[in-house]
Order: structure tokens, then sequence, then C-alpha cells
């Protein structure tokens, strides 16, 4: 039997969104949400909702600092974007999207990455003269969230909304070009140290990997310059292309540099 990373992957997915519902059951190993929580009895805080947070409100938290800081240790380690693929709940409804219209053949578009560091900056800015986190507020990544805690149904409608675009319009349009925390997360996978590794010596250049890849951009320059690792900020880890691979030519490493 062959590991795949697809089926972890989604054992893990899954698998969030419990731990965020467990409340409901009254299982108390985790309240809160993926911008603030507590799991385990460890205080964890999104490092892109405390840094909206903080120039909203013009307030420093210390002890918030620590617990957004164990969170970017984190996913630095892991990964950058490691966020995306295996806890995000929207990037599960983006690949729903994505079954859709392949299946359908619309939404042929692919909208450029650069989009997403924008949204990055502006998530700030925004909250800065709003005065709020205004990006919290109507994230559709809070809309999940909070829709699985207090069963809040009607704010999915946005959710759906964006389903339709992705099916309708272009790829993946929320992950690849508007998602504030993908961006955030993206400087952090420019430098991560586990990575995508290349052996060139065993691709077939089947490009069965850039097929499945949600940000061929990243892959795609990696192995036409017989680079040893994927080193793109936005691989968001997802492992599709190492399950593809024919040959194995791609697989887990860190970074050696």
């Amino acid at each position: 039997m062959n590991f795949r990373w697809r089926t972890i992957r989604r054992v893990v997915q899954i698998g969030t969104i419990a731990v965020i519902a467990s409340p409901l059951f009254g299982i108390s190993v985790f309240h809160g949400n993926l911008a603030a929580g507590e799991l385990f009895g460890i205080n964890l805080v999104d490092p892109l909702a405390f840094l909206q947070a903080t120039v909203a409100s013009h307030v420093f938290v210390a002890s918030f600092l620590g617990s957004a800081a164990l969170v970017a240790g984190f996913y630095f380690v892991a990964g950058g974007r490691t966020f995306c693929g295996w806890v995000c709940p929207v990037y599960l409804v983006t690949e729903i999207s994505e079954k859709l219209r392949s299946r359908l053949g619309t939404g042929t578009r692919t909208i450029s990455l650069n989009g997403i560091r924008w949204s990055f900056a502006a998530s700030v800015i925004i909250s800065l003269v709003a005065g709020i986190p205004l990006f919290e507020i109507l994230s559709p990544i809070g809309i999940t969230t909070r829709a699985v805690m207090f069963q809040a149904w009607l704010p999915l409608l946005l959710v759906l909304a964006l389903l339709v675009v992705e099916v309708a319009v272009a790829r993946r349009v929320w992950c690849r070009s508007l998602c504030p925390v993908g961006g955030f997360y993206s400087l952090l996978g420019r430098y991560s140290p586990v990575r995508v590794g290349f052996s060139p010596h065993l691709c077939t250049h089947c490009d069965k990997c850039t097929q499945v890849c949600p940000v061929e951009e990243v892959l795609a320059p990696s192995l036409t310059a017989n680079s040893l690792q994927i080193t793109g900020g936005d691989c968001t880890r997802c492992g599709d292309c190492i399950d593809i691979c024919p040959t194995k030519a791609l697989a887990v490493n860190v970074w050696y540099t």
C-alpha cells in the first residue's frame, strides 16, 4: 500500500473541523476559533489576527505576542502555507470547487498569485484605518469556523458565492489571490526548512505534477531549472505533486542551505 499525502491531509482537514466543533458535543479540548483559541490549555493566536488587532486598537498585548509567535514558529518549521493546505477549512472548499470546475469545463482563467501579497498588506492597513480587524469579521475562514461553532449558517452564503465564482470564472480565486492569511504565510514559506525536494535525474517531464499543483507557477520554474528544491513561498505543502509523480522524483525534504 502506497503512502499518500492527500489521505493524511484529508484526515487533518476534517479533524480540524471536528476539533473546532468539539465544544458542541461537550468535549473541552478546544475553545475559540482559528483566529484565537485554546487547545489543551495552550493559548494560540493567528499572527495576522494579532497584527490586525494591535494596529486597530493601538494596544499591544504581550501575552498574545507569545501565542502568535508560537503559531508562526510552528508554521515556519512545517513549511509556511502548510496552514492553507492542511488546516484552513476554506481551502477544502476550494478543492471542491476545483473538482466541479474540472468536470464542468468552466472557470478556465487563472489569476496571478501577486494579488495575495497585496491582500496581506491591505488587511493590516484597513484595520489601522477602520479601527477594527475588519478582515477577521468578513473572512470566509472566520465565517466558516463560526458556522461550525455556533451553527450560524446564513453568512455561509458568502462562502457559497466564492465557490460559484471559482467554478464559473477562475480557479482558486480566494487562495491564490485574495486571502491575507495565505499572503502572510507565503512570506514564511520562502524561508521554511521543510520543502518539496526534486530529483532531476528521476523526472520524465510528464507534467502530471504541475497539472495537480494549485500554484503551478511556483512548481514549474523549479522543475525547469532542475532545482533540487521547490523554493517558492506560495507552495502549500499539499503533497499532491508527490502523490502523483510516477517516478518518485518529488519528496518532502529539509532545507540544506
